[in-house]
């Protein structure tokens, strides 16, 4: 094997570029969709259980 063929063997066959858009596939498909964000917050009126509920003692008494 000559030099430049060892050095091409080890290589990844697969072109790999840089991301060439700023905005995600997503936004792209759909743009007016409905913002989700405030159902990822993890606060006092999203915990349906209350902030003196103890899930350890729930978990034993079944």
């Amino acid at each position: 094997m000559s030099a430049t063929a060892e050095k091409a063997t080890g290589k990844c066959p697969v072109m790999h570029g840089a991301i060439t858009s700023n905005e995600s596939s997503v936004t792209k498909w759909w743009p007016n969709t409905l913002n989700l964000d405030i159902l990822h917050q993890h606060d006092a009126k999203t915990n349906p259980m209350g902030a003196g509920f103890d899930y350890r003692k729930a978990l034993e008494s079944l």
